[in-house]
């Protein structure tokens, strides 16, 4: 009776080692979920996306890069402080344009050429008229001046997407 006890026992505790180390070989990875407010648009099909979109049509664009400490700095800190600011809910008004590959392959004078961007982080409106995407306004951070709340507050007054006092 003690063998048979014994034996159930061992299988038992062979039966859960088994488990937990299968668990462990095929452990899921941590993955996080930052949520739906964090879509980005590829560059690399961004005019496709805007001409689509059809004529009359304006899209406020920041273009982001998230190897880039100033980008990450003015998206979690500025912006933060201007939705505070505006009660505005940036994801709603503004596109986020993920430029990191263009940076990675050192090709950011695309932006130049593409966007009327001289330096990122930046902003843009750009509108579709006759089938061409005319960039209307930007607003850019330079090494001369770093972009505050104040001057995104301005650029959203400027085009329309704010109405708020000016200071």
């Amino acid at each position: 009776m003690l063998k048979k006890i014994m034996f159930a026992l061992l299988s038992l505790l062979m039966l859960y080692s088994t488990a937990v180390i299968a668990y462990r070989i095929f452990e899921p990875t941590a993955s996080y979920h930052i949520g739906d407010e964090d879509t980005y648009l590829d560059y690399a099909s961004l005019k496709e996306y805007v001409k689509s979109t059809g004529d009359s049509s304006v899209h406020y664009l920041f273009f982001y890069s998230s190897e880039d400490n100033t980008s990450v700095y003015l998206k979690n800190t500025v912006i933060a402080a201007v939705e505070n600011d505006t009660s505005l809910q940036f994801t709603r008004i503004i596109e986020t344009v993920d430029i990191t590959e263009l940076v990675r392959s050192m090709q950011t004078n695309q932006l130049s050429e593409d966007w009327h961007i001289s330096s990122y982080p930046a902003f843009a409106a750009a509108a579709v008229q006759d089938g061409k995407i005319i960039v209307q306004n930007t607003l850019e951070n330079t090494k001369e001046h770093q972009l505050t709340a104040s001057d995104i507050e301005d650029w959203l007054r400027e085009n329309g997407l704010y109405a708020g006092t000016s200071q």
